[in-house]
């Protein structure tokens, strides 16, 4: 079922399409989205074509929460995507936006780490469970890890154990009982590997955990779905990133 936030931003793209086309028939618009995260020194500047959309622009160490309508005339074909190091001048990440494909939304993951562009890995769907992927950037540590969910009764659900991180893990995951309502929302937690209580980011629980009413896990007996994340503690608080379109 589609979430109140996607229908509502489907019908903002939408209104925006009939607006343009009141004044001009040949007019259309698609919602572009480019969520992931900029680690390092650089101050990245995100384009389409000649715009450059600088209420967007990503600071050092902080997540790319790109998100805008873009109009263009309906004879027009591709646009291009763009983000550049503002510092450099360099384009770090470029797209091809096809306009005439009927989509009204297109998203892209873009993950910058020291200078480099992260290879997302995105594995195939499967009909009989779901696909959970997560990527650990924490320099400061080479120990394994573990993920699992808690309710508020306390009961715990794994969804890997003996991560390393600075590579990508992969795991099956169905919901158990006690973790399938979807009107609550679970705590995601990581730990030091072997344990429920040794906190693995800063040896902080705050860090180490977060809530994932916003990640959108699986729920109930949801099946096939594949959910991507890049995982890395912010300043105050563990950032958990979705590098996948919102359903």
């Amino acid at each position: 079922m589609m979430s109140k936030y996607r229908l509502l931003s489907l019908l903002v793209v939408l209104l925006v399409f009939i607006s343009c086309n009141k004044e001009d028939e040949t007019t259309r618009a698609i919602n572009v989205e480019v969520w992931g995260y900029n680690i390092g020194d650089a101050e990245l500047e995100t384009s389409i074509d000649t715009t450059i959309y600088r209420n967007f622009t990503t600071l050092p160490n902080k997540p790319v929460t790109f998100s805008k309508i873009y109009t263009f005339h309906a004879s027009k074909k591709e646009s291009a995507l763009k983000i550049k190091d503002k510092t450099s001048g360099k384009d770090v990440f470029q797209q091809q936006l096809n306009l005439s494909s009927g989509k009204l939304e297109l998203f892209f993951p873009f993950v910058y780490i020291n200078g480099n562009e992260l290879k997302i890995e995105i594995p195939a769907a499967d009909s009989s469970t779901n696909k959970l992927s997560f990527y650990i950037h924490y320099p400061k540590s080479s120990d394994a890890l573990d993920i699992f969910l808690q309710n508020e009764t306390g009961q715990i659900t794994y969804i890997a154990k003996n991560v390393k991180p600075g590579t990508w893990i992969h795991a099956d995951y169905m919901p158990e009982e006690g973790f399938q309502d979807k009107s609550k929302s679970y705590n995601l937690y990581f730990t030091k590997t072997g344990t429920i209580d040794s906190w693995y980011f800063e040896d902080s629980e705050l860090i180490s955990k977060v809530g994932e009413a916003g990640l959108l896990l699986p729920k109930n007996v949801e099946k096939g779905l594949v959910r991507t994340y890049f995982v890395t503690p912010g300043n105050l608080q563990l950032d958990v990133i979705r590098l996948f379109k919102r359903p």
